[in-house]
């Protein structure tokens, strides 16, 4: 069979599981359920109609929080089929799409780092069938899509030559107008030039990334809201809400974050199905082995742009007052499930090497250890399946339940309410898409 055929065959029976769970939920009843995608949908209507701006809220404020970039995407969805929520079918293959793009690239990351195929394929499948991957990809989040141009831009920055580093530092202009996040690329990949001495494509980059970063820093000046109200704060400036925590909020602020990050990126492994002590520990123990394997890689000189695009990541993340969770894992999980992988082989060495030890204690204190590993190993994998194909299906079975009442409130409200009611509402878009009112929810304590 022709290698390239081969390869898309391959390609398209580890896009089958996530491929039947969007069909499955086309109608997304999670919709709005994490809030940002609700806003993030309203977004994308408001740009269909040639403006920027959270119409579901009473002041209707223009959109400086979220780049435009994803919005973008999902309004071509609006313009396609304005009628709500039938276009969330259309909007759920959109998103899916965005899923295949991120899985194809992490493919071309691990092939570009000198990875052979057979393990290449077995990340690639693990991405695929990852419950937190699959259940972020069904949301209208901009996690995907951001950490598409994410890897675009670090699959061409490690070419040589200028013009490649320019034509990077583009598409790292691009992951910025889909996250903010990606303000990292501008630290890290240039750094990493500059440290190989590479001074004429680290200005490239930056030059081919600084215009998305001007304008849209431009665009949130001059546009955004000047209110005080700590709710349009939440909702349009990332930095002001983050000024109404104090230095000596901090310290509060790092502990929680450090402790949040290692759990996500454990739960990524471990999924957080039934929380406790004993188990967030050993997810943070997991953890712990993820960051060293990768760090084991980078020493051989494997993804070390997107390792440093990770530390700086991280470093923005235990600062910011809101606690990390696993969607924030997603953009930099190809690289962290390569690291478990280095460190998974890193200890079957030790073990091996323990089993031919002379001391026959060592010999049996490697098959107990042994033992434990596999039977963690084994309890992830179940977990992971568990999650992917039983309970994230029941999930959206429940919120497609509560929906339906939900919709019977929104059938009172529309009929009932003078078009001027304004409604404070957890779910504000979904409240707004479905009855035309106008709301929020309360204000969140930024601390």
């Amino acid at each position: 069979m022709n290698r390239r055929i081969r390869t898309v065959l391959i390609f398209a029976v580890i896009l089958l599981p996530s491929l039947h769970f969007v069909w499955k939920n086309r109608d997304m009843p999670q919709f709005d359920y994490l809030h940002d995608d609700g806003v993030l949908f309203v977004s994308a209507k408001s740009l269909a109609n040639n403006t920027y701006r959270i119409v579901s809220l009473p002041e209707t404020p223009y959109q400086t929080q979220f780049p435009p970039l994803y919005p973008l995407y999902l309004s071509t969805v609006w313009r396609l089929n304005p009628d709500f929520p039938g276009n969330l079918r259309l909007a759920s293959l959109f998103n899916w799409l965005a899923l295949a793009v991120y899985l194809a690239l992490a493919w071309a990351f691990y092939r570009q780092s000198g990875m052979k195929e057979g393990k290449t394929w077995l990340l690639v499948a693990l991405l695929a069938v990852n419950p937190y991957i699959l259940w972020i990809s069904s949301f209208l989040l901009s996690d995907v899509l951001f950490s598409c141009w994410l890897l675009a831009t670090l699959l061409v920055a490690v070419r040589s030559g200028v013009r490649a580093a320019l034509l990077a530092g583009v598409l790292g202009g691009l992951a910025y107008l889909s996250r903010t996040a990606a303000i990292a690329l501008l630290i890290a990949v240039p750094g990493c030039m500059l440290w190989k001495r590479e001074g004429r494509r680290a200005v490239a980059f930056a030059g081919g990334m600084l215009p998305a970063v001007i304008g849209w820093g431009w665009w949130t000046r001059t546009h955004v809201s000047r209110s005080e109200d700590l709710t349009t704060i939440f909702y349009t400036d990332y930095i002001r809400y983050l000024m109404h925590t104090t230095l000596h909020d901090m310290p509060v602020i790092l502990w929680k974050n450090v402790d949040e990050l290692l759990y996500s990126i454990g739960s990524m492994v471990l999924p957080r199905i039934y929380p406790s002590l004993p188990v967030k520990i050993l997810t943070e123990v997991i953890a712990v082995a993820v960051i060293t394997g990768t760090v084991r890689l980078v020493r051989r000189r494997f993804g070390v742009e997107y390792a440093m695009y990770a530390l700086v990541s991280a470093g923005i993340l235990l600062v910011c007052n809101f606690l990390t969770t696993e969607r924030y894992i997603v953009p930099l999980f190809p690289l962290l499930l390569a690291g478990l992988a280095e460190e998974l082989a890193h200890i079957a060495r030790m073990f091996r090497s323990a089993f031919r030890h002379k001391d026959r204690s060592q010999r049996v204190a490697a098959g107990l250890m042994s033992a434990v590993a596999a039977a963690v190993l084994l309890a992830a994998a179940g977990l992971q399946l568990f999650m992917s194909f039983q309970f994230l299906p029941q999930t959206a079975g429940e919120k497609r339940a509560k929906l339906g009442d939900q919709q019977s409130a929104y059938t009172w409200i529309k009929a009932n309410l003078p078009p001027s009611a304004t409604i404070l509402s957890y779910e504000d878009p979904l409240l707004y898409l479905y009855t035309g009112h106008r709301g929020n929810h309360r204000p969140l304590d930024p601390l």
